[in-house]
């Protein structure tokens, strides 16, 4: 006899979760309101002798609860097939630029030629799938492997994402609608989106069917797969083009609701489902329900303050965050299939005295530079580092905090990397840098910028408690790097949502902390350089002593354990060092999402494999990659300012796709 099913079973947990979610959502439904369900009866068939609110209950409220339900569908079903193509818990549909790209090429149409906005689905959808092209031409060198499309779709990403925030800085007022529907707006004046997305998600769940079996295979790993008679790089292309188009076509209409894709597969796994039928099926299932209680979320603010307009995709976060926490507090964690290799086909290197011989010249030789050359109000000049003083003390500060929190990042990157095992973790999805940022953004909502050392004070509070809540979470299991990935990313999207809706209001302090939020360094002043000269060099210490932990936790626990290290103690000192590495540059240049995630890759690149080169060529790399960025920042468009965050995007993605693009080809 079959046994009955029990709470422990996966689909009992996902159908009481489902119910749970499904009835909060209708009731936060402006549709399921006592005046409006007396309407409703009539409002299903729409007739003659309809009433006014019963053609706005057609027309408004009822696509869009049919929208949003779609929308959600589309999202967890994508992030499954990317997870499962890209071998990555972490992976997301907008891992790959989709959204990025559509807002990108909606941002320029917008600009230059807005006639052309009747087009706009079209337009996005373009961009999002230019974005997808761009990936797969860097990725097919290496024949498409999860690691190399995983890097280049996060750069891609960054760097348009670079180019969106350039672009709205310079164009605020005109691009200010952008900005909202960049956040996710799901109203509806018709039923349009609906029966346009409706055939489209459902003939994408019948191509999965087709690719069923290969899409099981890619679990064995690549050269499993070929032994099979399978093409592992043509199933990921068809896979990611298919996740990519749904991704694409909810942005087209909706906007970016970004959290769904994310958060509804790592739900489900989380729950039980093992199987990709399972996952499919239930993350779609998921991120419908995600997606309505956040739509219902932001309706019901939106009514209660009025003139704001709050974003569904901002809301999302709202709901998917405390769920993804509360399942993580009660669930063990689902042991992870094998992980690709981190390295990529380059020759290692040792750090030979000579090699830091030659950075530290090329360290030198740059503050030189950037400290002596730079445009003033009557043209550029080379002032020498015995020029004018008052340009030398306005420079030497900022440009000595860029150097250091460009390497402090990057150090940080490398531990959180290694600690996780995971190639796209880094030191924001801690959660921490986000804390310091929503501490900010409180300060200016309540008593205006204040002083520095009110700032200052105001992020290591929101980070500090950020950082405990996470100790709190993964404690029971011994720091278990998946459940640290997964509650830093669900309490960073939470407190993300919240910066996200402070800026969708359009205050006067918007700009402001947008340009902090991209990383600047023109805050930054001689208390801020003196307190990172003596905080670096003890954090880079204590890091170069882990390098040995550093070098053991990539290999897995058991391994580690057999070589006598005590993982729960050693990850927490990690998780520490890393979160005050990053707590110390987020808090004078704002939480930089480049850095951090990049620099130990292109420490990688170079054939710094082993902890403690890789560790020294990453804190250079990110020391320099933020000095230039910096420089360049306050001089290409003088007398304006760029974030130095945003050009460190630019120049450090493009060498990262020219060098990837160069690899030789894999066979």
């Amino acid at each position: 006899m079959s046994q009955m099913p029990t709470l422990q079973h996966p689909w009992t947990r996902l159908s009481l979760l489902a119910l749970v979610l499904l009835a909060v959502g209708l009731l936060l439904s402006p549709l399921t309101s006592p005046d409006n369900l007396t309407q409703l009866p009539g409002a299903l068939i729409l007739s003659a002798s309809a009433s006014f609110e019963q053609a706005v209950l057609h027309f408004t409220l009822m696509p869009r609860l049919t929208v949003a339900l779609l929308t959600g569908a589309a999202l967890g079903f994508a992030g499954t097939l990317v997870q499962q193509v890209l071998r990555n818990p972490l992976a997301a549909p907008t891992t790959l630029g989709v959204a990025a790209g559509a807002q990108l090429a909606l941002g320029l149409v917008m600009l230059f030629a807005p006639a052309l906005l009747a087009w706009r689905e079209a337009w996005a959808m373009a961009g999002g799938m230019g974005a997808l092209g761009l990936v797969l031409l860097m990725g097919a060198r290496r024949g498409f492997d999860p690691l190399t499309l995983t890097l280049c779709g996060l750069i891609v990403s960054l760097y348009l994402g670079a180019i969106n925030t350039v672009i709205l800085l310079f164009n605020q007022e005109q691009l200010a609608g952008l900005f909202i529907w960049g956040a996710g707006e799901l109203s509806q004046t018709d039923w349009r989106s609906t029966l346009d997305l409706l055939p489209r998600l459902l003939a994408a769940a019948g191509i999965v069917l087709l690719l069923w079996r290969p899409l099981q295979a890619l679990d064995l790993g690549t050269e499993s797969a070929r032994s099979l008679g399978l093409s592992p790089g043509v199933t990921r292309i068809l896979a990611l083009a298919l996740a990519v188009y749904l991704t694409a076509l909810t942005v087209s209409h909706v906007g970016v609701v970004g959290f769904i894709g994310l958060a509804a597969p790592a739900i489900v796994r989380l729950l039980g489902a093992r199987t990709l039928r399972q996952r499919l099926l239930a993350s779609a299932l998921a991120g419908a329900l995600i997606c309505l209680v956040a739509d219902g979320i932001a309706q019901q603010l939106t009514l209660a303050f009025g003139h704001l307009l709050f974003p569904t995709g901002a809301a999302s976060a709202l709901i998917g965050g405390p769920v993804l926490l509360w399942v993580l507090t009660r669930t063990r964690l689902m042991p992870s299939r094998p992980a690709e290799s981190m390295s990529m086909a380059t020759p290692r290197r040792g750090f030979s005295v000579a090699g830091l011989l030659v950075l530290t010249l090329v360290v030198l030789g740059s503050l030189a530079i950037t400290l002596s050359l730079g445009p003033t109000w009557d043209g550029w000049h080379w002032t020498g580092l015995s020029g004018d003083p008052a340009i030398l003390a306005m420079r030497l500060p900022r440009m000595t905090t860029a150097l250091m929190a460009g390497g402090l990042l990057a150090g940080a990157g490398v531990i959180v990397q290694r600690l996780t095992r995971n190639p796209m973790a880094s030191p924001e999805l801690l959660g921490i840098s986000t804390g310091a940022a929503l501490g900010m953004v409180l300060l200016v909502l309540t008593v205006g910028t204040g002083s520095r050392t009110l700032q200052i004070l105001a992020g290591g509070l929101g980070g500090t408690l950020v950082l405990l809540a996470l100790l709190l979470l993964s404690r029971r299991n011994g720091f278990s790097p998946q459940r640290l990935l997964l509650g830093g990313i669900a309490l960073s999207a939470l407190l993300d949502a919240g910066i996200r809706m402070v800026l969708a209001m359009g205050d006067t302090q918007s700009v402001m902390l947008l340009n902090w939020l991209a990383g600047s360094t023109w805050l930054s002043g001689e208390t801020d350089a003196l307190a990172l000269v003596a905080a670096t060099p003890v954090l880079v210490l204590l890091a170069l002593l882990a390098t040995r932990w550093l070098d053991l936790l990539p290999l897995g626990d058991s391994a580690s354990r057999s070589l006598g290290l005590p993982l729960a103690p050693v990850r927490l000192a990690l998780l520490l060092l890393a979160a005050l590495m990053t707590a110390a540059a987020t808090l004078v240049v704002g939480p930089l999402s480049f850095v951090g995630l990049m620099a130990p890759h292109l420490a990688r690149l170079l054939g710094y494999q082993r902890a403690l080169p890789q560790l020294i060529a990453a804190f250079v790399i990110g020391s320099l990659l933020m000095l230039w960025a910096d420089w360049l920042a306050r001089s290409v468009v003088y007398p304006y300012e760029l974030p130095a965050g945003l050009v460190a995007t630019l120049i450090g993605g493009g060498y990262f796709l020219i060098r990837m693009g160069r690899m030789p080809k894999s066979r």
